[in-house]
């Protein structure tokens, strides 16, 4: 009879525990959904175009390249950031826009490439 009681018992902490244990993770869930009628679609990307120059070659004229990059970033020129050396003599250049992104530029033989 003592053995039946305890486990009805136990069970019923448990449901209870349980009960508790979901109602936050509920309300939470729903809180941080967005909904399309109260939150605005993110502005798109936009194309940045600059010139990329190698630092070490003073003969250098210059490539144009380009990056998709948040809205945020438009119309604004980055500035070299730092570069080092790859292999077979590439160069990785680290651009840095005004608006805090960056973007790694490979300097092959051949030209600029966008990483």
């Amino acid at each position: 009879m003592i053995g039946t009681k305890m486990i009805r018992i136990a069970l019923a902490g448990m449901l209870c525990f349980s009960l508790l244990a979901a109602a936050p993770a509920t309300v939470n869930a729903h809180c941080d959904d967005c909904t399309p009628c109260c939150c605005p679609p993110p502005p798109p990307p936009v194309c940045v175009e600059w010139c990329v120059k190698d630092p070490c070659d003073p003969c250098c004229t210059g490539e144009e390249v380009s990056a998709c990059l948040p809205a945020s970033c438009e119309g604004q020129t980055p500035c070299l950031d730092s570069w080092k050396n790859g292999l077979f003599g590439r160069k990785i250049l680290t651009y840095k826009f005004p608006c805090g992104e960056c973007v790694d530029v490979v300097l092959t033989r051949r030209g600029a490439k966008v990483r």
